[in-house]
């Protein structure tokens, strides 16, 4: 009886296979069930999958169960995704009728390679997508595929669209690889969080549109790429790279230890493309070293962040006519870098503490300008550029000062002597101290709103009636608090980078949320005193800056965010009014893999700069309710809030 009732059951199983997985010969798909009419009672029109099961139907690789359904988020497994996948792409599988009626299908799959020895020990259990997404490349390599016009067609940039899978970095290498090339070629495209899923269970639907996606290419959702990123050098690769060439210790940890680059955090890390300014900044460094001179190629800024500017020695007479003298009269051209401006179409564009090294760099024939002119310090350094700059600096480490001097020489681009142009003035620029070539013209003409008749001596001090050295103490603060809060790397909010306070010269070392606290009173609000009727807001119910950090950065690892930022001011554009003000614009550009379905709320994209005028309103003072004050170190001269002018625009270069 026993054997009687487990012969029985072997049958039954048997049957609910069958049901599965429609058979070849169409006669006996008749006699299995009367339910091959292309209907099914759980497969809509209106549902995602309709029309790859319908299609897959029709040329019979799959079919529905006896109850006239399909039960498509039932999960499928390996044999049966098997036969599915070997059937698209060859029918001519016999099997011994003895056999497992998946032999003959597994047999040729491990004949043409779409399985490997010992990858399923078990091929009734369910399949996962990564299994699927597995043999999916490799059926797409095969000659059967090929002959039938089938291939995933993946671009030599493929490893450029990692960013788009959320759960990418949880993967091993093979799978990494495996992933990208599917999800590519469109034929995985992932979950609506963006995760590729690679280890879950997949369903009879997921199995049917992948399949479908496969054969047709029409079906494929192939990914667009933003920006491609897969042509450029990041930090570490550009850095790496040339202290390599340079017969020098190529690590991070030796560039960071040489002051050739910034703690990671300041850029917003090593991993993120290279700006050319920034690239501009590490060769100058080295350039110094090689001929010998302290300060010759470098200013002595070294971006926004560090207090410590270095104090670098101006060249004597004594040792321009020795350079002129000794290795020739072009070194006038070096020498007197700041005459020679004008011969780079977007100087404009090339800030304080970024200029020396970029126009030098230029001159000495290091570095070179695009068609149009420009030096354009807001790009990227690609390969090609990387591979170029290497030569040059080579040839130029030689084994003497003197050998340097001389090979650099020839280099050296033969200009004529060009000022920065002219730019048009605003329209009231009577009541500014200065104007400035570096912003535009649009900041200074904003309405300055001030209330000139409350007699008040703290109002209506324009730019022209303040002290010099105010207006030296609360630019750097400006650029400082800005460039940390919005330059991040969501995966390096731990890295340390120093902080301080151009007020006080208070300041530290800290992580991300550190740096950025310190330039908060602990006790002032985020939100205003007063509730939207008017009453006064309870303490429990005000949001003070670190719960609002906080909220910021749990969204910045739930977008994956990285972020690069640039204040852009100049101490002509503050002014007074009961605060500190100062306008400016802020520029920003995000990497991957910010997630770009967050950026696309915004009507912004991964990899194009952006910017936008803003007024900075800040604060001297240590009010606030008592028990909060003193939560942590900050500077008294406190950010209290910034207004838009407007929303982000693409990046205007000021001509």
């Amino acid at each position: 009886m026993r054997k009687r009732v487990k012969y029985l059951f072997k049958v039954t199983a048997l049957i609910m296979v069958l049901s599965m997985i429609l058979p070849v010969c169409p006669s006996l798909t008749q006699t299995v069930f009367a339910s091959t009419p292309l209907h099914f009672s759980d497969v809509k029109e209106r549902d995602w999958f309709y029309k790859d099961v319908m299609e897959l139907t029709k040329r019979g690789l799959i079919a529905g169960y006896p109850d006239k359904t399909f039960k498509p988020n039932a999960q499928i497994r390996v044999n049966e995704f098997t036969k599915i996948l070997i059937s698209s792409i060859d029918n001519n599988i016999k099997s011994s009728p003895n056999a497992h009626w998946a032999e003959g299908y597994i047999a040729k799959a491990e004949e043409l390679g779409i399985i490997k020895n010992g990858e399923f020990s078990d091929y009734n259990r369910y399949i996962t997508r990564g299994e699927m997404a597995r043999m999916i490349v490799r059926a797409g390599a095969t000659t059967s595929a090929k002959n039938k016009g089938i291939s995933l067609d993946i671009p030599e940039n493929y490893k450029s669209y990692s960013y788009f899978i959320t759960d990418y970095s949880t993967l091993s290498g093979d799978s990494k690889d495996i992933a990208l090339k599917v999800f590519v070629s469109g034929i995985i495209t992932g979950f609506p969080d963006g995760s590729f899923g690679f280890d879950k269970n997949a369903t009879r639907a997921e199995a049917c549109t992948i399949l479908m996606r496969f054969l047709d290419k029409d079906r494929r959702k192939i990914p667009e790429l933003p920006v491609d990123f897969s042509n450029t050098l990041s930090v570490e690769e550009f850095t790496t790279q040339l202290l390599n060439a340079m017969g020098k210790e190529a690590t991070m940890e030796y560039a960071q230890k040489m002051g050739y680059v910034r703690p990671s955090a300041e850029y917003p890390s090593y991993e993120k493309p290279i700006l050319r300014r920034e690239a501009a900044k590490i060769v100058a460094k080295i350039m110094d070293e090689l001929i010998g001179i302290k300060g010759f190629f470098t200013s002595g800024i070294d971006g926004h962040f560090v207090k410590e500017y270095t104090e670098i020695p101006r060249l004597q007479p004594n040792q321009v006519n020795m350079l002129v003298n000794d290795y020739g009269r072009k070194y006038i051209i070096l020498t007197h870098w700041e005459k020679y401006k004008g011969n780079i179409s977007d100087i404009r564009m090339i800030t304080e503490p970024y200029q020396k090294e970029m126009v030098l760099l230029y001159l000495a024939g290091i570095f070179d300008t695009d068609k149009e002119g420009n030096l354009n310090p807001y790009g990227f350094i690609t390969k090609e550029d990387g591979k170029e700059l290497i030569s040059r600096l080579s040839k130029l480490n030689t084994d003497s000062i003197d050998k340097t001097l001389k090979e650099l020489h020839l280099g050296i681009r033969d200009l004529k002597e060009k000022p920065m142009p002219e730019v048009e003035k605003p329209s009231n620029a009577e009541i500014w101290r200065s104007i400035s070539p570096y912003v535009n013209k649009r900041l200074y003409e904003y309405p300055l709103k001030l209330d000139k008749t409350s007699g008040m001596s703290i109002l209506n001090k324009y730019n022209a009636e303040m002290s010099s050295s105010t207006l030296k103490l609360f630019k750097p603060m400006y650029e400082q608090f800005f460039n940390t809060k919005y330059t991040v790397d969501y995966r390096n909010l731990d890295a340390e980078a120093k902080y301080y306070s151009t007020y006080n010269n208070k300041g530290g070392t800290g992580n991300y949320e550190k740096r950025v606290l310190f330039y908060y009173n602990p006790a002032q609000p985020t939100n205003k005193y007063v509730d939207e009727k008017g009453n006064d807001r309870k303490i429990e119910d005000m949001i003070f800056p670190d719960k609002m950090l906080k909220r910021e950065i749990e969204n910045y690892k739930k977008y994956k965010v990285v972020s690069q930022a640039e204040l852009i001011t100049d101490e002509s554009l503050i002014y007074l009014s009961m605060n500190e003000r100062g306008r400016a614009t802020l520029r920003i550009i995000y990497y991957p893999p910010t997630d770009p379905a967050f950026l696309k709320e915004q009507g912004l994209e991964v990899g194009k700069w952006y910017e936008k005028d803003i007024l900075i309103d800040m604060s001297i003072g240590i009010d606030g309710p008592e028990e909060f004050r003193n939560r942590w170190e900050f500077s008294p001269l406190n950010y209290t809030l910034h207004y838009d002018f407007g929303s982000y625009r693409p990046m205007e270069y000021l001509k």
